[in-house]
């Protein structure tokens, strides 16, 4: 099947210091690396060939890479629909650069008290991602409210749904993983959340939460398809498998992607996918969310029906 997502890793800088996350933490990735013009051109227009139809800018924080905006516009004109999550730091300052280039657009928001939020994030961001809502409403642009669920914040649900509603956008509610000295959520969090499923400006992915209480995936009957479904480039122009988190391989692609994706090498990890031992228990949504799409089960029909729901209530209830 053909790939349904790239996640380009922009950068790793981040100027932010979350807990949760250790991808701005300088002795673990090369900071300094961004992709050049002609390294995000030739990957943008192989992927879209290979069938890829979503691309995520990620990083780090996607808005310090300077040519985001350039490379959203090359995404759209090459038929991609495209993602940005941002901790908003940066947002009221590029926002009309950025504006109608980003199909869903994520704003990072944890707690609804300041205090809690900014400890969070390591830096104080609160007030600016109150301010990037009121910029990008303005703009015509329909941000989505994205809060990682971890033990400490679950119960910030209600008001994060309420700031939701009060600025007539979603709340994407995302549990945190395991990954990184994370432990993850467990029944007593996943209860809390799905009490607030059937509210208009939440989304909430039961598949998600059927995953977590399985056990994450399992190597003898994988629900993973990490490296049939996602591409996922490094900022140094590198392909990583099996995936950022868990990655073994870093595939130097020199302009061609579409003979690397095509490799033995590639294929291998294909057949592998979900198999390996360090993919037991595994639930990080990055890549079970497209792998989803992949096998024709109770995960599809869950997944499929929190996305309609999200776009009912997007699209139609909120517009």
């Amino acid at each position: 099947m053909k790939p349904l997502l790239l996640h380009y890793y922009v950068t790793y800088r981040c100027n932010a210091r979350c807990s949760f996350c250790t991808i701005w933490d300088p002795a673990k990735w090369d900071h300094c690396a961004t992709p050049s013009w002609d390294q995000m051109t030739s990957n943008l227009t192989a992927a879209r060939k290979l069938g890829t139809r979503f691309v995520d800018f990620t990083g780090g924080e996607p808005l310090l890479y300077h040519d985001l905006p350039r490379a959203l516009r090359l995404a759209k004109v090459l038929g991609f629909r495209t993602s940005v999550t941002t901790n908003c730091l940066l947002y009221p300052a590029r926002a009309k650069d950025l504006a109608g280039q980003v199909d869903l657009l994520h704003f990072s928001l944890d707690a609804a008290e300041k205090e809690t939020h900014d400890r969070i994030r390591g830096v104080p961001c609160f007030d600016r991602v109150m301010e990037s809502l009121d910029i990008a409403r303005a703009l015509g642009e329909h941000p989505d409210i994205l809060f990682t669920a971890t033990e400490e914040t679950f119960e910030q649900i209600a008001p994060l749904a309420a700031i939701a509603q009060a600025y007539n956008t979603m709340l994407i509610v995302n549990p945190e993983f395991a990954w990184a000295g994370n432990k993850g959520v467990g029944e007593r969090e996943l209860a809390c959340l799905e009490r607030f499923a059937r509210e208009r400006n939440v989304y909430v992915n039961r598949a998600f939460h059927r995953l977590i209480r399985a056990g994450g995936n399992q190597r003898a009957h994988p629900v993973c398809h990490a490296v049939e479904a996602v591409i996922v480039i490094s900022p140094d122009d590198h392909l990583l498998l099996p995936c950022f988190h868990r990655q073994r391989e870093r595939i130097p692609m020199d302009g061609q992607l579409e003979k690397v994706r095509a490799s033995s090498l590639v294929k291998a990890y294909e057949r592998e996918d979900g198999r390996q031992v360090y993919c037991q228990g595994c639930t990080i949504n990055c890549y079970m969310d497209p792998s989803f799409q992949y096998a024709c089960n109770v995960y599809l029909f869950l997944s499929l029906a929190a996305k309609a729901k999200y776009a009912w209530s997007k699209y139609v209830l909120l517009a």
